[in-house]
């Protein structure tokens, strides 16, 4: 594919009362992305109460509504995701619908699911017909038939947590790193610093509807605190039965202000000194603006999350909403308010989340051979990022010393090469939403240059290692026009043969495990 308005990517997503909004939420900030890069975007939503087909279709998104479905349907006891009952119907009744729905104008290049009751029976029927697959989950509690896979979460044992549930050769995008916030929270991030001391203002969000009145509980907590200059912000769909209640308890209070359904949570996460909330996909918009947050769980799926989050000293973590009142609330932020704020707390919480998290995931579905890239010199920052790539278990393998490679000696060798420009240069090549797809080393031997490369894990099988390959000679030459350059390929690494081969570099034997190949100026 060289033209990206010809990708079309459909997502299946619903919401519900009791699915909630957070899955559509995340999916519509990167079908915005995706949208921002040329790529014709729709969804496929079913109409139960409290579904966002009208928010969908409010951003300009076509949506393929599927009705209602019979009242009265319960999944089969045996062999089903836990989650089963929030489809309505079963998978292959919504398969059906979802394949008509999606066949005009064209099938999609991409099929992007975030949905709990889906797994990988149904995904499969979609890759049979040549689909690909991006399936985005929080719970790893069921099989997937994906080619790539998005898990937002901080988990403990996140490496493991698929291992038998999706083929092996997908595309495992897992942590933090690939947390989908919309496109302002990278740039209010340039603007937070941590926060430490007193706590003059509060965010408190539940989620739009709050089924548990947790947004209740907490404001008559605040109320009860009576707590000079303090101030607060509420988030809470008006279609919430708190609404009205809250509206009245707070007439008159100039410090809480309550808010209907906003557009985006950011500037209030921005101007706040402490949160409190759910446990949900709110956790990465706070980390990403370095808000501490007192949280309650408010589904099951979240408690694993939470634990972990705990454990790290990210939040505090009062329970879950079954068990949390109007007393265990106002006893949390008393404390905090009459302690402050440790800033080490809000630096932790920057740390996680660096807001580039839908970046990464749509140049993953963007990446074909011929996708425009950027070269640059690496610099002092990379140096993480090039340790993870390296200790990569592929890396590791297709390298001539399988040993993983200890921070504290790649540390010394990166800083060493950066400092040797005349005898080493370390490229990395982007895509053009500037997110890192490999890197490219040309270090001088005598009179030649060898060059070495990797391409990132989260792109491979995307035929884009001999495009990032000849950008980096390409770079190269600029500055070495007339350079000769050889690369060491083992002889069990078919792809880098494959790429070397289509560069117009020349084989020769070297020792018994490698092939050297050559590429001489003017010959």
């Amino acid at each position: 594919m060289t033209d990206k308005a010809a990708l079309r990517v459909v997502f299946r997503v619903d919401a519900s009362l009791d699915i909630g909004t957070g899955h559509v939420i995340r999916c519509l900030t990167l079908a915005d992305r995706l949208r921002g890069q040329g790529a014709e975007v729709g969804f496929v939503c079913r109409e139960f109460e409290g579904h966002l087909c009208d928010l969908i279709e409010g951003r300009g998104f076509n949506v393929s509504r599927l009705p209602l479905p019979a009242p009265g349907w319960r999944p089969p006891s045996d062999g089903e995701p836990r989650h089963a009952s929030w489809l309505g119907l079963s998978w292959q009744e919504d398969a059906e619908q979802t394949a008509e729905a999606i066949a005009y104008p064209r099938l999609p290049d991409w099929l992007v699911v975030d949905h709990y009751a889906l797994d990988s029976r149904w995904e499969q029927t979609f890759r049979a017909r040549g689909i690909k697959l991006l399936a985005i989950d929080d719970l790893a509690d069921r099989s997937h038939s994906c080619n790539v896979l998005v898990d937002q979460n901080l988990v403990a044992g996140m490496v493991g947590r698929y291992e038998g549930r999706v083929p092996g050769n997908c595309t495992l995008l897992l942590g933090p790193t690939y947390a989908m916030l919309q496109s302002e929270y990278s740039v209010l991030r340039t603007r937070t610093s941590p926060r430490e001391g007193p706590i003059r203002r509060v965010l408190v969000s539940f989620g739009g509807v709050d089924k548990d009145c947790l947004t209740e509980k907490t404001v008559d907590a605040l109320l009860s605190l009576k707590v000079p200059q303090l101030q607060a912000d509420v988030v809470l769909s008006s279609s919430s039965p708190q609404f009205d209640r809250i509206r009245k308890r707070i007439a008159g209070n100039s410090a809480v202000r309550l808010h209907d359904r906003v557009a985006s949570l950011a500037p209030l996460i921005l101007a706040a000194d402490l949160a409190i909330g759910a446990s949900g996909t709110t956790n990465w918009e706070r980390f990403c603006l370095g808000l501490p947050a007192v949280v309650v769980t408010v589904a099951d799926n979240q408690t694993a999350i939470a634990a972990e989050l705990a454990a790290h000293n990210l939040v505090e973590w009062l329970g879950h909403a079954s068990v949390v009142d109007q007393t265990l609330i106002e006893g949390a932020l008393r404390k905090l308010l009459e302690t402050g704020l440790d800033g080490t707390w809000s630096e932790r919480c920057l740390n996680v989340v660096d807001g580039h998290g839908t970046d990464r995931v749509c140049a993953v579905l963007l990446a074909h051979p011929g996708l425009e890239l950027s070269v640059r010199h690496a610099v002092l920052q990379d140096e993480a990022l090039l340790l993870d790539w390296a200790n990569d278990p592929l890396t590791r393998r297709n390298g001539f010393n399988p040993r993983a490679i200890e921070a504290h000696e790649h540390r010394a060798w990166f800083r060493a090469r950066l400092r040797s420009a005349d005898n080493c240069m370390m490229c990395i090549v982007e895509t053009a939403l500037a997110v890192p797809l490999g890197q490219v080393r040309f270090d001088r031997r005598g009179a030649e240059w060898e060059i070495s490369y990797a391409v990132a894990p989260a792109f491979r099988g995307r035929g884009v290692g001999r495009t990032m390959l000849a950008a980096a000679i390409e770079y190269f030459r600029r500055s070495h026009d007339a350079a000769d350059l050889f690369g060491q390929v083992k002889v069990e690494n078919l792809a880098s043969h494959r790429i070397f081969e289509a560069l117009g570099f020349k084989a020769r034997t070297g020792e018994p495990d490698r092939l050297i190949y050559e590429l001489n100026y003017g010959r």
